[in-house]
């Protein structure tokens, strides 16, 4: 494979990884200003960028195919490309978690609410504060 095709399927990844960057933000936004999971129509829009996401590992396996003919020129797009799966693998976790929290019984979202000021240390408090001998 030629210099300027892996240099161009690098930075078509990289384009895809901030489109997603966008998407996972928002849905993040979504779940934390609602307190409910995404709907149905931005989980369709979710769901749209996997045949392209499909299409983009194709090309990046290509690629990887012949490692002997991987310029090193393109250090830079390689480490940019990586650095953007990594911010969006922590802001997917960070919306997981917000998932789990959203998609609790009503019961259970208001025992893992969050605590009043003095309210953690008012229980520890009520364990006293003696050291066991």
């Amino acid at each position: 494979m030629e210099s300027d095709q892996i240099e161009q399927i690098l930075k078509e990844h990289i384009r895809l990884c901030s489109d997603m960057h966008e998407l996972f933000i928002e849905e993040g936004r979504i779940m934390r200003t609602t307190g409910s999971p995404p709907d149905e129509v931005f989980l369709k829009k979710k769901e749209s960028f996997l045949p392209v996401l499909e299409k983009g590992l194709e090309f990046l396996q290509r690629i990887n195919e012949d490692p002997m003919s991987f310029p090193r020129g393109l250090d830079s797009l390689v480490d940019e490309a990586r650095a953007q799966v990594m911010k969006l693998m922590l802001l997917d976790r960070e919306n997981e978690r917000l998932l789990l929290k959203t998609s609790l019984p009503p019961k259970m979202k208001q025992a893992f609410g969050k605590a009043a000021a003095g309210q953690v240390a008012k229980a520890y408090g009520k364990y006293g504060t003696s050291k066991a001998e």
